[in-house]
């Protein structure tokens, strides 16, 4: 992906109320990726009209792959879901093949929710095997016990 595919990705899908840049400390006008919650009527993943729940979607640039930006700003984001938004639940996905996505969401600690075969995938033209994830806000706060 091209860094003008890129920007695209970050100005087209990246465009909501709780969207967010990520960018390095030392950079702060730079974007290398972005992350949001996705709230209700926006998500697949949870009824359209439960307005407690939301989904996470992230995205970097490769050269920024495993330095653990993510992870980061999703545990951010995930605090703020379940603190100041007072959500009952998250939900993040990842296809078939995105080993990187899912060990994020693992690291985390979304637990597997199901399994979908054949989920078109518009953006890419092509159709994959869809993971679907979710913490809920025990889950959260049982793993930010202090």
């Amino acid at each position: 992906m091209t860094k003008y595919n890129s920007l695209g990705v970050i100005r087209n899908v990246f465009n909501g109320p709780e969207d967010y840049a990520i960018a390095l400390a030392s950079d702060s006008d730079t974007a290398i990726g972005a992350i949001a919650l996705t709230l209700a009527g926006g998500s697949t993943l949870f009824p359209k009209d439960d307005a407690t729940q939301a989904e996470l979607g992230f995205w970097i640039g490769e050269p920024f792959w495993g330095r653990g930006y993510i992870p980061e700003a999703a545990r951010e984001l995930l605090r703020h879901a379940f603190e100041d938004l007072g959500l009952s639940a998250v939900w993040c996905a990842y296809y078939e093949g995105n080993t990187k996505s899912a060990r994020v969401q693992q690291k985390l600690g979304f637990e597997p929710v199901s399994v979908t075969p054949n989920v078109p995938v518009p953006l890419l033209h092509e159709v994959r095997t869809g993971h679907e994830n979710r913490m809920t806000r025990a889950q959260w706060e049982q793993l930010n016990a202090k």
